[in-house]
């Protein structure tokens, strides 16, 4: 996205042009830069527009000559279809101090943001992409050189490979880049990978900075089948200016208490006390003019959130809890729905066997990684054991290709909301065992390896 090239990472050659440009890659500290445009976001089910404005301020130059920069992303609403209906994504801000190295440069965002969520999480996604050009791109035309990665935003690194060229016109430097990338993992999505990623940047002379982005990728994620997202971003430069060596100061004072409280706040055990001092900064920057003053009223934000998770948490154990003993059909009904054929899926019918219940997602990484063990324990055991995959998506053309593809061989329900409810099923996958004689044993979220589920469901089967 943003650009932002010290001379010092760059080679210089005998020219004006490349003198010219050194002198406009060089950004002192206090160059406020603002620059506005768009990010996108497209997929089978999804496609998402948001209009965004980012300014980025140099704090100075860090070790080994990088540039050290507070970056702000502001994204104002936008709209797009996520699953065929129109949805409105409301306005969100993220903050982070990048510091932008030849080689590498991360620029986190938070709330677990990653392809595939709703709601255009994968348009922010793109936001944070801030590769830079590499310090053996010179500024002549047609010259190409290697670095070794790219790191995109949140917990997703591809490493690759890019190839970068410059060409010079009048006023202006052209520089452009692709990179091919290599397979990544991250808790959510079993594995990832970069097809392309294509950016492009025009550095004006005459206004000393970079002019303009453009940036595009396309990232393959696990689904069955698997899905490839395609993401965008265009930006344009609106103003630049200094805002004075005070105002520097204030910023990165500003910026080390608040990233103080916020990593107290990832570790506080005493939530309440941890928002009422979050509480405190926000009014005190409330007026002061800092910033950090819409991030501070987020950081309030995270903290009255983690305290709903929490409590959600301890809520959802002990409802699982109570859950063991009960009879499964008091709770559930007899009845929980049709397979894929249109049948009545009857859980007396399954009376003497130990029954799992998989609430599983066809987008779910762990769920598509725990299948197949689950199919080779269904195979060892099935005159003891059944299986139920419950999926919440009503969409049959696609579960049903999921399911072909993943070869389940047992029953499968669609839209199995009322089951979901009344379970307290949120996240995926849950599974819950029920016993020979009908009574519910265990409900738990997550897959956490093969062995504890092989553990898991063996302890049952033992058990008269």
């Amino acid at each position: 996205m943003l650009q932002l090239l010290p001379a010092v990472l760059l080679v210089s050659v005998q020219s004006p042009t490349a003198q010219v440009a050194a002198e406009v890659l060089e950004l002192a500290a206090g160059t406020e830069l603002t620059y506005s445009g768009k990010a996108t976001h497209k997929d089978a089910v999804s496609s998402m527009t948001l209009p965004v404005e980012l300014r980025a301020i140099v704090l100075g130059q860090g070790d080994k000559g990088t540039l050290e920069v507070a970056l702000f992303h502001t994204l104002a609403e936008g709209s797009g279809f996520v699953g065929g209906k129109v949805r409105t994504v409301p306005a969100s801000t993220t903050f982070s101090i990048l510091e932008l190295g030849p080689d590498w440069t991360r620029a986190p965002l938070g709330n677990g943001m990653m392809p595939g969520m709703p709601m255009g999480a994968p348009a922010l996604m793109a936001l944070g992409d801030l590769p830079l050009p590499p310090a053996a791109v010179s500024i002549v035309p047609g010259n190409a050189s290697l670095t070794s990665r790219v790191v995109l935003p949140t917990q997703f690194e591809f490493k690759a490979t890019q190839e970068w060229s410059c060409s010079a016109e009048s006023g202006a430097l052209q520089l452009s880049a692709k990179a091919n990338g290599l397979p990544a993992a991250h808790a959510m999505v079993e594995s990832m990978k970069l097809l392309e990623h294509t950016q492009v940047l025009r550095v004006d002379t005459t206004k000393r900075a970079v002019a303009s982005s453009k940036t595009s990728w396309k990232v393959e994620f696990s689904a069955d089948p698997l899905r490839v997202g395609e993401f965008g971003s265009e930006l344009e430069l609106r103003s630049i200016r200094q805002i004075g060596d005070e105002a520097v100061k204030r910023l990165r004072a500003d910026f080390a208490e608040f990233t103080t409280l916020q990593r107290k706040s990832w570790r506080a055990e005493d939530l309440d006390a941890m928002e009422r001092e979050a509480q405190a900064l926000a009014d005190r920057y409330e007026d002061s003019g800092s910033y950090l003053a819409a991030e501070a009223r987020a950081l309030v934000a995270n903290v009255v959130r983690r305290r709903e998770m929490v409590e959600k948490e301890r809520l959802e154990r002990e409802f699982a809890e109570k859950l063991v003993g009960k009879d499964a059909i008091e709770i559930l009904g007899d009845v929980i729905g049709k397979d894929l054929q249109g049948n009545d899926v009857k859980l007396s019918a399954l009376r003497g066997k130990v029954v799992v219940l998989n609430f599983y997602a066809s987008w779910c990484g762990p769920c598509n990684v725990e299948i197949p063990h689950l199919k080779d324990l269904y195979a060892a055991h099935g005159a003891d054991l059944a299986v139920i995959g419950l999926n919440k998506e009503a969409e049959r053309e696609r579960e049903i290709e999921h399911a072909r593809r993943q070869g389940l061989p047992w029953p499968v329900v669609l839209g199995s909301d009322k089951v979901n409810a009344a379970l307290y099923v949120g996240a995926f996958p849950t599974n819950c065992y029920i016993g020979r004689d009908g009574k519910i044993l265990l409900r738990e979220v997550g897959f956490d390896g093969k062995e504890r589920l092989k553990a898991t469901i063996e302890s049952f089967l033992a058990a008269k």
